[in-house]
């Protein structure tokens, strides 16, 4: 009998505790796996037999079937794993967050975690993972571990080492910064390719250098919370020592000066003047990837009417955060007073402190330092006869060899045309591998157990080729007409079939998929009509597919192909997550995936997503609160939901998979739950 890792675990504990019930979202805390694996796991061991269940009230139990046949063979294999640590395993990976991000950042950050990081710190963070489909960033826990663990050894041993660990990233930042803008001030036109080369080496020299301080927070950040609260139990205390102390942000406090003078003058010409250097001075923010676009005039001229809409006077806004930056400062000293801190407690709250303001700071930096690179990747892109958006599917290394004429354009071209049909990096034991298409990304996955594969992941979905294409995007299964209205654009419209009626959902959606039909079906017609690629005859994709599922839509072979599924409790109604800044709003639900979805986001609003970028500030001054899947001490969803006051919740792992546009929640930031009132 085989049983996978995270069943193992399960079953672990319902052996342990035979005469106990346990719902899911208990079993989630229990094993500490990821909330998708445990809830496929159940439905799994409940549909061998294994488990029975039952439902009281909106929460599901699951307990050993005392009756199954091989219960006694099964408690013998748990029992003999029992001993056998999650840290065994040959692999044991975590995801620290969800970024789009390019090959060259990438490939920066896995040479970076070989070779810079042993450098400043001992040691080396040989393995990782990223894909562009997903934008899941996946590291090794126990290197994270050793990398904190060695980093609170140093300062304890050392000092002055955290000081000089921060100072070092802001020199090394700044050096980025100052090699960057000189960039866009070369004619490059005039350089030959070898002189590119060079221009682009100088500036990746200094780019690796900034990249051991991109993955040090991850590993800072864990250990030190664990640490601060083995020595810290009272949870107002704690609230204190992991609030963030600053809260600067240079574009936020420029815009509402900017606000102010549009208070009293309105748009006149000097009024724009200041929008029009306020974008000059703050376009870069969304270019963490180098694929990103800079931002408009036009959303900074929202951001300043935003802030109007929800601020009265702008300079005591101004003044109020600034006030609020030095009570911080007071509330912390007294808690390390009234505790009687250590200090080494003390210098491990700071340096953790530190890095949230400095976790702004390098994301900015390397944002701008992509921004002004953009022309020379445009003249090499020339150089290199491929098109501009081409070259940033290359690594910084691979366009050096092509323009040194080491790479032959045969070669970059062939490279190029992979990496359109999608790409991830995996690095193990210090070795970078690019795997390129969404089969092939699936597979490695499952091979390097990255995430458990799912029963719809290992299922194809099959059917006839109605119009050619391919595409990824997530999964609307359509059943009634009612249900159109959830179809957003680029989603995958999945139907038993197709009438005239949907034609509402078709014009959003970015490829059409149903159980029945043929090349003369209403699915077919209007795909070719539309060139949408389409696959009709499948039989059972509207259930084998689940909604939110994303797909690769491969209307080549026919195929549809399951790259990640959100599983997630039926009728769920509530969901946990921690408190950013405390209140308890009602309003509208918004998912907001990144920028595209801003205009949508309304007065009242309460804004789900993944993540909180600085690009979000503009529609947050709309929104009544916030909830983010993301859950990490140092991100700026915890710098802006205190510096706004805006009541809001991290870590909530698939809130923005629960609820939908338009929903009537609850948020009580509170006590951390957000609740589902009623449905749209």
């Amino acid at each position: 009998m085989q049983i996978s890792n995270t069943s193992t675990k399960i079953l672990a504990i319902l052996v342990e505790n035979q005469n106990k019930d346990y719902y899911i979202n208990e079993l989630v805390r229990e094993t500490r796996l990821f909330p998708n694996a445990v809830f496929q796991a159940l439905k799994t061991l409940a549909k061998q037999k294994i488990l029975s269940s039952y439902r009281s009230g909106q929460r599901r139990f699951f307990h050993l079937n005392r009756e199954y046949k091989n219960l006694q063979i099964l408690k013998e294999i748990v029992n003999s794993n029992k001993t056998t640590s999650f840290k065994e395993s040959r692999f044991n990976w975590v995801k620290v967050l969800n970024r789009e991000t390019s090959h060259s950042f990438t490939t920066a950050l896995c040479i970076a975690n070989t070779n810079h990081l042993k450098k400043i710190y001992g040691v080396t963070v040989p393995a990782f993972w990223l894909n562009n489909i997903t934008h899941g960033v996946y590291y090794m826990k126990d290197d994270l571990i050793l990398l904190g663990k060695t980093i609170s050894e140093r300062i304890e041993t050392d000092p002055y080492f955290a000081k000089k660990d921060i100072d070092l990233c802001y020199k090394t930042c700044k050096r980025l910064l100052e090699v960057s803008k000189k960039i866009p001030l070369i004619n490059l036109s005039y350089k030959t390719d070898r002189q590119l080369a060079d221009i682009l080496k100088n500036f990746y020299n200094h780019y690796l250098d900034v990249f051991p301080f991109v993955t040090s927070p991850h590993a800072i950040e864990r250990y030190f919370e664990t640490r601060i609260k083995q020595e810290v139990e009272e949870n107002e205390i704690l609230e204190v020592l992991f609030s963030p102390v600053a809260t600067t942000d240079e574009e936020r406090d420029n815009a509402l000066k900017i606000a102010d003078y549009v208070k009293k003058n309105g748009f006149d010409k000097k009024g724009k003047k200041l929008i029009e250097k306020h974008w000059e001075k703050f376009c870069w923010i969304p270019l963490w990837s180098i694929n990103a676009q800079p931002l408009t005039i036009e959303y900074f001229e929202d951001e300043i009417k935003n802030i109007l809409d929800k601020i009265k006077d702008p300079i005591k806004e101004l003044i109020r955060l600034k006030t609020e930056e030095i009570k911080s400062r007071v509330r912390l000293k007294k808690a390390f007073k009234k505790i009687k801190a250590k200090k080494t407690l003390i210098d491990q709250v700071h340096y953790l402190q530190k890095y949230i303001h400095l976790r702004i700071f390098r994301k900015n930096t390397i944002s701008q330092a992509h921004y002004y690179l953009l022309p020379l990747l445009n003249e090499a892109a020339n150089s290199l006869k491929i098109a501009p958006n081409e070259v940033k599917l290359l690594s910084f290394d691979e366009i050096i060899l092509g323009l040194v004429n080491k790479n032959s354009q045969t070669k970059i071209k062939k490279m190029v045309k992979n990496r359109k049909e999608d790409w991830a990096i995996l690095m193990v034991n210090g070795k970078i591998t690019t795997i390129c298409g969404v089969k092939e990304i699936i597979e490695t996955m499952e091979q390097f157990q990255i995430i458990a594969p799912t029963s719809a992941m290992q299922r194809l979905v099959k059917g006839r080729v109605a119009c050619r294409g391919k595409v990824i995007g997530r999964v609307k299964i359509i059943n009634k007409l009612s249900e159109l209205a959830k179809v957003e654009k680029g989603d995958i419209l999945v139907a038993k079939m197709t009438t005239p009626d949907y034609m509402v959902g078709i014009h959003k959606a970015a490829a059409i998929v149903t159980d029945e039909g043929g090349v003369t079906c209403h699915a077919a017609i209007v795909a070719r009509e539309f060139n949408i690629p389409c696959i009709t005859a499948t039989s059972n994709a509207t259930q084998i597919l689940s909604d939110n599922d994303l797909v690769e839509v491969d209307a080549v072979e026919g195929i549809v192909r399951v790259v990640e599924t959100i599983e997630t409790p039926e009728n769920i109604k509530v969901i946990n997550g921690k408190t950013i800044y405390k209140g308890k709003v009602k309003g509208p639900a918004r998912i907001v995936l990144d920028a595209s979805d801003f205009e949508k986001v309304k007065h009242g609003d309460i804004l789900i997503a993944p993540q909180i970028t600085p690009e979000y500030l503009s529609c947050l001054y709309r929104a009544k609160g916030f909830i983010v899947d993301e859950d990490s001490l140092t991100s700026h969803a915890s710098l802006c939901g205190r510096a706004l006051k805006l009541p809001s919740i991290m870590g909530t792992n698939f809130a923005r998979n629960i609820f939908k546009d338009g929903d009537l929640i609850g948020l009580d930031a509170s006590h951390g739950v957000v609740k589902l009132i009623k449905k749209n």
